[in-house]
């Protein structure tokens, strides 16, 4: 084949991986890493969403406060439309479950927005607690914090699985 053409085949491969990856499908073209399998904990997010409709009731109480009072610059539409999309981003933010993967030689969970991947070199060890499992990392990473309270995870599963990661890696499990 000519190299334009390896090019062109090359290019296509990963736009098509990206978009496998994002389907949760394997990859092409690539061996070991993704035939892996994963354990996946999910959890459900209710602490931010609760927020955003507590502000949205305020502010709503406000805006109808001020427009009954007569108040010209709070008849606009556009509080109405803020109101509204503080209702749609909590209804998102709930929807959108929190997620752990625990696979062969890595995890990886949601956190700030983006899938984070951390391999089992890189954990300095595990601290199981009631309701609570922490991965602590090595370096300048923050710790993973898997919560019952806070993300509803389900954390006697996950510590099960977690101990069963560590004894393969020898990284310390710290009970409590």
């Amino acid at each position: 084949m000519s190299r334009s053409w390896e090019r062109k085949v090359r290019q296509n491969q990963q736009k098509t991986n990206s978009l496998r990856q994002k389907t949760g499908q394997d990859r092409i073209g690539s061996s070991g890493t993704g035939s892996q399998t994963f354990d996946t904990f999910k959890g459900r997010n209710y602490m931010f969403p609760s927020f955003l409709l507590i502000v949205a009731i305020f502010l709503t109480i406000i805006t109808v406060a001020a427009q009954t009072s007569g108040v010209k610059e709070a008849s606009g539409a556009s509080y109405w439309f803020i109101i509204v999309m503080y209702l749609i981003l909590a209804v998102i933010m709930f929807l959108r479950r929190p997620f752990l993967r625990i696979g062969k030689d890595r995890m990886s969970t949601i956190r700030f927005n983006r899938e984070r991947t951390i391999m089992a070199g890189d954990i300095a060890k595990f601290r199981i607690e009631k309701g609570y499992v922490t991965v602590e990392t090595k370096g300048k990473g923050a710790n993973w914090i898997f919560s019952r309270f806070l993300k509803m995870f389900k954390t006697e599963e996950i510590a099960q699985r977690v101990t069963e990661f560590a004894a393969q890696h020898q990284i310390p499990v710290e009970k409590k």
